[in-house]
């Protein structure tokens, strides 16, 4: 990607920041506006799209292509699942002969035709990201605007009668009539003694370290039960056979997420919520009763999840709870009931805990201490009770929470005022439009749970949710389909 001539100097010029999905749709708001020039400044902005979670993975590696997509292709973008299946014959052959088998996985879907069902590796899905992004970056050359990809990191943003200063680690102060923000989501919750020599904070980032006591034989114990755990699974089978494999998961209920796996013809839950609650509690119970009737009605995870997603789109939560502080009660619930993940990861997960390779253990883990020959976890039942368990090398994949820090920026907006945190925790509110700092700022992550003083009842860390969000506050944009179009009947082209 390249800069291009700006057709007025004195055109409006406009900086997004960030390089992820979030970041590539504000880019693709700048077709509706009247501007001369854009600067999108990330720490990877010249592979605007990919961000952290859809990187391009390093040559050679046995993980490469591991981690896949948490749903199904079409569930995460039709034009993505038509890109896919455009592409099924190369798709093969870079995937051909690696472990785990991603093809056997994905066979079932495909001899159905269903090649949109699949759950992709996440490189496949940032290269039709940053495809997309040098589509718009075209179109907007074609134009005139100029355009600019900086490999930077924004820390600092000011506002003055000049327009908005964005200050960066290289030193550079941005001058803008506007900017959209687009961080990513807060850092994982760091637990005491998790990046030792035998612990790691994260997986991503960590693999070769891990790497390193996977093929040693070691236990493998994952701090949490989310994607990032199931992401440690992949890691551990793409190095060694399944029959050397070690594998624990400690969650604070010790269950597994449902599989998100799409069936043929497409259908989605169709919810029938009343409107007058005044606690979260009895909207929570007609919720409830909602998702009961669902499964009853041999309904899957995905259907259910999906319908939901969409009916809360077009019916706002304030819809049926205007009490903004009862309606704040509702967004944890049903994440808890509605999670979902990657169909191929879990039924392996399910697989390995039958014949004992792999299992789930219930408890928070509250530290973890590092001796000479492994990590030892301290955890803590429902009741308070702690015990503790020795196991291998710890990786901790606990996701957000209280403590979590964000990025520079998002810290400097806070602290200046322009972005409102929400109690203790990590929730982000933002004003209509997802304004921060008057109208020329708009800010959107994964941490936004308020927008406009409207609690989201569906969190948005969900590629769809925040593609919908940057679609809904640029009111030129056409708004993106909620009901995923069927696959096509001739997908299939094996």
């Amino acid at each position: 990607m390249r800069d291009a001539d700006s057709k007025s100097p004195n055109a409006p010029t406009h900086v997004i920041v960030g390089d992820g999905i979030t970041a590539l749709a504000f880019f693709e708001a700048c077709l509706d506006r009247d501007i001369g020039a854009v600067t999108v400044i990330g720490r990877n902005a010249t592979a605007l799209g990919r961000g952290a979670a859809y990187a391009k993975g390093a040559a050679g590696k046995p993980w490469r292509y591991a981690y896949l997509l948490n749903s199904p292709a079409d569930d995460i973008d039709p034009q993505f699942a038509a890109w896919l299946s455009q592409r099924w014959r190369h798709v093969c052959a870079v995937m051909a002969g690696r472990a785990p088998d991603w093809l056997r996985a994905a066979a079932p879907l495909v001899d159905q035709g269903d090649i949109y069902g699949v759950n992709a590796p996440r490189e496949f899905y940032g290269d039709f990201m940053e495809e997309t992004a040098e589509a718009i970056r075209t179109a907007l050359v074609a134009r005139g605007v100029r355009v600019t990809f900086l490999d930077d990191t924004a820390q600092a943003l000011d506002i003055g009668p000049e327009g908005v200063v964005l200050r960066t680690a290289a030193g550079r102060a941005l001058r803008a009539d506007g900017i959209d923000i687009a961080p990513g989501g807060p850092s994982t919750l760091r637990i005491e003694g998790d990046d030792t020599a035998f612990s790691a904070p994260s997986v991503f980032g960590h693999e070769d370290r891990i790497a390193e006591h996977i093929r040693r034989g070691a236990e493998i114990f994952c701090i949490g039960g989310n994607a990032a755990m199931l992401d440690v699974l992949r890691l551990c089978q793409s190095l060694i056979p399944e029959t050397a494999l070690r594998f624990v998961a400690c969650a604070p209920d010790g269950a597994v997420p449902a599989a998100l796996v799409p069936r043929l013809p497409r259908k989605m839950t169709e919810p029938t919520l009343t409107p007058g609650h005044t606690t979260a509690e009895t909207f929570l119970a007609e919720i409830r009763r909602e998702i009961d009737r669902a499964e009853a009605r041999g309904e899957a995870m995905r259907e259910i999840r999906a319908g939901f997603r969409a009916h809360f789109l077009d019916h706002p939560l304030k819809t049926y709870l205007t009490d903004l502080g009862e309606a704040r009660k509702v967004p944890g619930a049903l994440r808890f009931w509605l999670r979902g993940g990657t169909r191929d990861t879990i039924f392996d997960l399910h697989r390995l805990i039958r014949t004992g390779t792999a299992r789930m253990m219930t408890g928070k883990v509250r530290a973890v201490l590092s001796h000479d020959d492994g990590a030892e976890v301290i955890l803590e039942d429902a009741a308070g009770r702690e015990s503790r368990y020795k196991t291998g090398f710890v990786v901790n994949c606990a996701g957000a929470g209280p403590g979590s820090s964000f990025d520079p920026l998002t810290q400097d907006l806070i602290e200046k005022g322009f972005l409102e945190r929400r109690g203790r925790g990590t929730a982000l509110a933002v004003g209509a439009g997802l304004s921060v700092g008057g109208p020329r700022i708009r800010y959107l992550s994964p941490a936004v749970a308020e927008i406009g003083g409207d609690v989201m009842a569906m969190p948005l860390y969900d590629a769809h949710m925040l593609r919908q969000a940057v679609a809904r506050a640029t009111p030129t944009l056409p708004v993106l389909q909620t009901r995923a179009a069927a696959p096509p009947s001739n997908v299939r082209l094996l």
